[in-house]
């Protein structure tokens, strides 16, 4: 494969696999890589925008050293083709050039780098015929084709935990970590520190009835971004802020038995049908909860209740306007506000100290005092 390994046809500059897994490879420019596919993911386009669209492979080199990489944008439409009309063809050679080393769970990965990054599929040039070439020397002259597995889409498995049976939490609910739990929460974005260890960011999450801290992971911020860059800068992550996310979050027993609430985000999404699915849940819980109080208002001018062991009629009607229960939920909440303040207990309140809880999942209430 000499032409692969002394100067390239095609001045390509191909890199081995190890240091690419190693991260040895550069860091700050681009490489090239050459592969036989090994398998693949189905194109991910979930994000309505185009140029996130993207498709995972695993590709192999001469040494049978396995490499993960991603493709991006048109180029992912462009694989993801000629994969679906090429089912039979069981050896495919990709050339990927102009590509950038991506780092996940320590490992390092080629990754596309918006349109810098040139594809070539199984073409006829000469570093992908030298590269079958030598394939078959390798195999003893035998036959190199193999198939190609299409492994399952990782977004299908990704959106699934937001519609199991977790159970749906409000702020004011889980601001005390009284015991190991998994739980969704529905939040918007309302401040990023990012000035912690490498490896995480603090997002500050709000709510209609309150604000806390959740820790989420470089991986996972990246992932939602889509970032081809190696490292997150504050301008990339601040375009967050004010964004209403779907949030699967975990209470740890180290958060139990050290009474710490700042919790990790095990996952998160801005998909619209799921923030809005959660929220319908929300309204539904907001709805039954003051249905349970209501008492059923039918009769006008009546002064007295007579009740038997089959019925009843209610007493008198309450002149006032009507009300729809959700005006009746959202003015009940305001006026807790005016008599309460409802500890929220995260860390970083400057104003409020920790308090124990008198009940599980249950907020203290703690009566304002009149200045």
């Amino acid at each position: 494969m000499a032409a692969i390994n002394n100067g390239p046809v095609n001045g390509f500059g191909f890199v081995d696999f190890n240091s690419i897994i190693e991260q040895t490879c550069p860091r700050d420019s681009f490489f090239d890589v050459i592969g036989q596919i090994v398998s693949f993911r189905a194109l991910e386009t979930s994000n309505s925008n185009p140029s996130k669209h993207y498709i995972k492979m695993t590709i192999s080199n001469l040494q049978y050293v396995h490499v993960k990489v991603t493709i991006f944008r048109t180029q992912a439409h462009q694989m993801s083709q000629y994969l679906k009309t090429n089912p039979t063809v069981t050896c495919v050679v990709i050339v990927m050039s102009f590509v950038k080393l991506n780092i996940l769970d320590g490992i390092g990965q080629a990754q596309s780098y918006y349109d810098a990054t040139k594809l070539f599929i199984n073409s006829d040039i000469v570093e992908i015929n030298e590269f079958k070439k030598e394939l078959k020397i390798v195999n003893n002259g035998g036959m190199y084709e193999k198939s190609i597995t299409s492994l399952p889409s990782q977004s299908s498995s990704y959106m699934d935990d937001f519609k199991r049976d977790f159970p749906l939490k409000s702020v004011c609910e889980i601001t005390e970590p009284l015991k190991v739990m998994r739980f969704l929460l529905i939040g918007s974005i309302i401040n990023i520190i990012q000035n912690l260890p490498w490896y995480m960011i603090l997002f500050n999450i709000q709510d209609d009835t309150g604000t806390i801290g959740l820790i989420v992971f470089y991986r996972e911020a990246k992932r939602l971004l889509d970032l081809n860059s190696l490292e997150l800068f504050p301008n990339q992550i601040n375009v967050l802020k004010n964004r209403k996310f779907a949030f699967l979050v975990d209470i740890t027993r180290y958060n139990v038995d050290n009474y710490k609430n700042i919790y990790t985000i095990v996952k998160l999404t801005e998909d619209v049908s799921i923030v809005s699915e959660l929220e319908s849940k929300i309204e539904l819980m907001s709805i039954q909860t003051v249905s349970l109080n209501q008492v059923p208002l039918e009769q006008d001018d009546v002064d007295v209740i007579s009740q038997t062991d089959e019925s009843f009629t209610p007493s008198t009607i309450d002149k006032s306007t009507a009300t729809s229960p959700i005006k009746i939920a959202t003015d009940l909440k305001r006026n807790l506000y005016d008599v309460y303040d409802v500890y929220c207990g995260d860390d970083f309140s400057s104003t409020k100290s920790k308090r124990k809880s008198i009940g599980e999942e249950n907020p203290l209430l703690v009566p304002k005092v009149e200045k």
